[in-house]
């Protein structure tokens, strides 16, 4: 019989992971395959333990917790909050009593193996014997009622909640005795457990109701996962002292979630002591140290107790108060890394899951204190948990008016899901008529959140505010390009001084990391690299960014300050003679002769939909930067006159026509030039730029070298993309510093005359995209790709598979993409020498059939996209063993080569127990 129950509760789990799949997330699911795991090893000393009525009596019991946490009856008087949160942690609490059964069976079974060795007596194995068997059959007899009673009282209190309130749920630890986690005997369980159970449950019902009114808690809406993954972290994992850092920007819920963890009955119970610390800007280590001995004693007289002699006691106080006890410390608003070591050694570990929980603005502290997986970064509500958040805050539990639906959804939208905006806004509306009319006139401009902006901006060093506030350029909701953002701070000077060790754009690429450690500046996407592809600010950061780029006259963005074209159309001509930089659209160039300036030298002209003029910014006579964003952009400026601003270092724009005239040579302070066309016929006068660093089209036609000796372009940085490119030895050294080059071949006479041995010269190279536009079979040598690439993209047919080894052996190599049949070729073998620093591969288009690798060859991939493959059907079952590995991606047209990913997916998660990797479909 306690086999059959044993295995009864094996099928039972198995039937919740196939049937739940709505409930079952990766910390439930955790919680389920623990459990199973430790009836597998009751099944496997069964036959060495007597006791076999016990371990029945406990399968059952657990089957039976688990059967009531699933059904219907309990979920149905749970939130989808209180259904992840509360499971999650329920079950836990479950496999934790479960061990401690799996514990007294597999020592029993040891201690007893050790008594039938034959260097122990005969009497002294008698002895030995009896004591073990009495001692587990005491200790799984308490298990089990523990386990009996526990059910019982789930499900006698779960028929009766005692509260209307249906986002109530109460845990099994606030209904259960105190003994299954203190380990009480029978006796003293009774008493302890109606005590226990009486007092949190009044506590929650306070906290609950406290929570409809208390406005520190809106920020709870949509929290689910947060919630789920600070509790996890806060009661499982390891018994050591562990730092969790939750990170975001301001406004978006930190303090709010640290908050409701801090307060949440189970937390209280489980903690001996807790204490909340605010540290903020403005700390100071007698400030934290008064803060957290008042939070862990009570009030704390402040008089004469600023003296070093008094510090250091106190120091040695909080540090003995904590001592052997389980302690949570949340340490709130932390703003320098500096402060924490000040106070580190204050916290002992006492190796019994204490817990301190940082909040943060800034990425480099939370990684100071806390390691990656402890790290929390908070993400804006949804639509829905948007609108859930407004509708409480403005109407509570009556229903929304049909008339003011559209408008409030509207306005919810536009706050971008940060919670503190949404209150804001709220708050707002709730002291108004509820009239459509006068709620489409509402404007979110709260002194709090410009104030709560402004301490994230202050922080800034002088540098970064100047990047930041020429963010406000760019439009709402624009996602703005790095690259482009990177190389308009450096033509504008930003990164002068600061980059004598490195290349600018390094530089630039560094302080745009540091803006988003900031949570200021949004990642939109990522390149295959790891880089950042595009970024953005949050609606309610732009409108903060715009008004101080405007008040500080740093940038003027035009039609956020005169939105009606009349309005700009009057004040423009005014308003430009007092700003150096503005962001415009290009009608407001087409005033010609009222439009000039001699202050102005920045001029980022953002496209409008319809009808685009010719524009003029020839009477702009100090321009150095003319940047016109490409939004499908066929927008010009007069070609014949903006060659006589000598000044430009930037220039980016659409042309009337392909060629560029010589006059070009006359710009001796360009430093980019983007051309938005293809076929751009560029003048042997370009080499004359001497400060060019980046030259970039849709296309160039082939380049002509100048006649007679001139010097190379030691600052070219990027070339693209170059049709029909010559690289012949005086090319390479023409643009021997190059670091990204991007080439097209469209012509069919394609072979040696085009020289491509010669790029190995290229030794600074890291970015090469080569691309065939014919049906001519070409063939390179990977054996001349120089040693330095980081990242090659080939498309066309270029070279084998077989030759795919060379490329393997380049020892940088990050990103390999192989597009429209770029190997020739259906079988691929990979060797040992190869790949060693890969981590992003893709293959779209392919003949390959076969394809034979071992993971130590791509030993730190972490992205894996195959597309179009049709006659690969399998993924070498070794990628499985690449615990790096974060990404599967296949079209939707391979099935046998999708069910092939998730059967790695679902190695990774039995094997290393890895729920990262994750298995995306790319729709055709």
């Amino acid at each position: 019989m306690a086999y059959e129950a044993v295995d009864s509760l094996q099928q039972y789990l198995h039937i919740i992971l196939q049937c739940h799949d709505d409930l079952t997330n990766p910390h439930v699911k955790q919680q389920i395959i623990s459990i199973h795991d430790k009836a597998v090893v009751l099944q496997l000393y069964l036959k060495r333990f007597p006791e076999k009525e016990t371990i029945r009596e406990v399968a059952t019991a657990t089957e039976g917790i688990i059967q009531y946490l699933f059904s219907p009856e309990y979920l149905s008087n749970c939130k989808s909050i209180y259904q992840s949160v509360r499971l999650s942690g329920e079950l836990g609490k479950l496999a934790k009593e479960l061990e401690s059964t799996v514990e007294y069976v597999v020592d029993h079974c040891k201690i007893n193996n050790a008594s039938d060795s034959p260097s122990v007596s005969s009497s002294s194995r008698s002895a030995l014997k009896s004591q073990v068997e009495d001692l587990a059959v005491k200790l799984l007899a308490i298990n089990a009622n523990r386990l009996r009673r526990l059910a019982e009282k789930i499900k006698s209190t779960g028929r009766h909640l005692p509260y209307e309130d249906p986002s109530y749920s109460p845990s099994i630890s606030q209904l259960t005795t105190k003994y299954v986690a203190l380990g009480f005997d029978d006796d003293q369980s009774v008493s302890t457990a109606a005590t226990s159970s009486s007092r949190t449950a009044s506590t929650s019902k306070y906290f609950m109701a406290d929570f409809a009114e208390d406005p520190s808690r809106d920020g709870v809406f949509g929290f689910d996962e947060e919630i789920l993954h600070m509790m996890d972290r806060i009661n499982y994992y390891s018994s050591s002292l562990e730092i969790l850092s939750i990170v975001g920007m301001g406004g978006i819920g930190k303090s709010t979630l640290a908050k409701y963890v801090y307060d949440d009955p189970v937390i209280m119970e489980h903690f001996d002591i807790r204490a909340w610390v605010t540290v903020s800007q403005d700390y100071s280590t007698t400030s934290i140290l008064s803060q957290l001995l008042a939070s862990l004693k009570g009030n704390v007289n402040r008089v004469g107790r600023d003296s070093l002699k008094v510090i250091e006691a106190e120091k040695l106080e909080i540090h003995k108060i904590l001592s052997g006890r389980r302690y949570l410390i949340v340490m709130d608003d932390v703003w320098s890394a500096e402060g924490w070591e000040h106070i580190r050694w204050l916290f002992p570990d006492n190796d019994n899951r204490s817990r301190i929980i940082f909040t943060t603005r800034l990425m480099n502290v939370a990684t100071y204190a806390a390691v990656s997986w402890n790290i929390h970064v908070m993400r804006f509500l949804d639509d829905e948990q948007s609108w859930r958040l407004f509708h409480h805050k403005v109407f509570g539990n009556q229903d929304c008016p049909h008339e003011l639906r559209r408008v409030g959804e509207k306005i919810v939208k536009g706050c971008g899901g940060l919670p503190l905006s949404i209150v804001t806004v709220a708050r707002l509306l709730s002291r108004i008529p509820r009239s459509p009319k006068l709620w489409q006139q509402i404007e979110v401009n709260d002194v709090q959140l410009r104030s709560i902006l402004s301490l994230s901006y202050n922080h800034l060093p002088p540098h970064l505010r100047k990047c930041f506030l020429y963010m406000a350029a760019f439009p709402q909701d624009y996602e703005i390009h790095a690259s482009e953002l990177i190389r308009l701070w450096v033509a504008e000077g930003f990164m002068e001084h600061h980059g004598e060790s490195e290349r600018v754009e390094v530089v630039a690429e560094g302080w745009l990391e540091k803006l988003i450690e900031q949570s200021l500046v949004l990642i939109s996407s990522r390149k295959s690299d790891g880089k950042i592809k595009s970024c953005r600010l949050h609606n309610t950061v732009r409108d903060f960014c715009v008004r101080q780029a405007g008040q500080e006259k740093f940038l003027l963005s035009v039609t956020d300050y005169f939105p009606n074209l009349i309005l700009r159309r009057h004040f423009l001509p005014q308003v430009l003679q007092n700003h150096h930089r503005v962001s415009v659209t290009w009608h407001d160039l087409h005033l010609k002769d009222s439009t000039h300036s001699s202050c102005t030298t920045s001029i980022i002209c953002i496209p409008r939909r319809g009808y685009r003029p010719k524009g003029s910014v020839v009477k702009f006579t100090s321009l150095r930067i003319l940047h016109v964003s490409r939004r499908n952009d066929h927008s010009y400026w007069e070609l014949g006159k903006v060659f006589e601003l000598i000044y430009l270092t930037y220039l980016a724009s659409n042309i009337p026509d392909s060629i560029v005239p010589s006059a070009i040579s006359e710009l001796q302070n360009l430093q980019t030039l983007i051309i938005y066309r293809i076929e751009v016929r560029l003048p042997a006068e370009i080499w004359s730029l001497r400060q060019l660093r980046h030259l970039i089209a849709f296309s160039f036609c082939p380049l002509l070298l100048p006649h007679g000796v001139i010097l190379s372009l030691e600052n070219l940085q990027t070339l693209s993309m170059a049709t029909n490119f010559v690289c012949s030895e005086r090319m390479v050294r023409m643009i021997r510093n190059i670091k990204k080059l991007g080439i097209c071949y469209s012509e069919e006479k394609f072979g040696v005359g085009y020289h491509l041995d010669n790029l190995m010269h290229l030794l600074q190279l890291e970015k090469l995209k080569l691309d065939m536009h014919n049906s001519f079979v070409p063939h390179l040598n990977p054996i001349f790709l120089p040693l330095s690439l980081k990242k090659l993209e080939l498309s066309g047919e270029w070279i084998s598979w077989r030759e795919m080894t060379i490329v393997g052996s380049l020892p940088n190599l990050q990103v390999l993409k192989l597009k429209n049949y770029a190997c020739y070729g259906e079988q691929w073998e990979t060797s040992q020498e190869g790949f060693g620093n890969l981590i992003h591969l893709l293959i779209d288009e392919s003949n390959l059939k076969c394809w034979r690798t071992k993971w130590t060859h791509f030993p730190r991939l972490q992205c894996l996209m195959l597309h179009r493959c049709p006659y690969l059907h399998e993924i070498p079952k070794d990628i499985a063993d690449i615990l790096t590995l974060k990404l599967i991606e296949i079209d939707d047209l391979n099935q046998s080569l999708l069910y092939s990913a998730k059967i790695i997916q679902e190695e990774q998660w039995k094997n290393w127990r890895n729920d990262d990797l994750k298995v995306m479909v790319k729709r055709s």
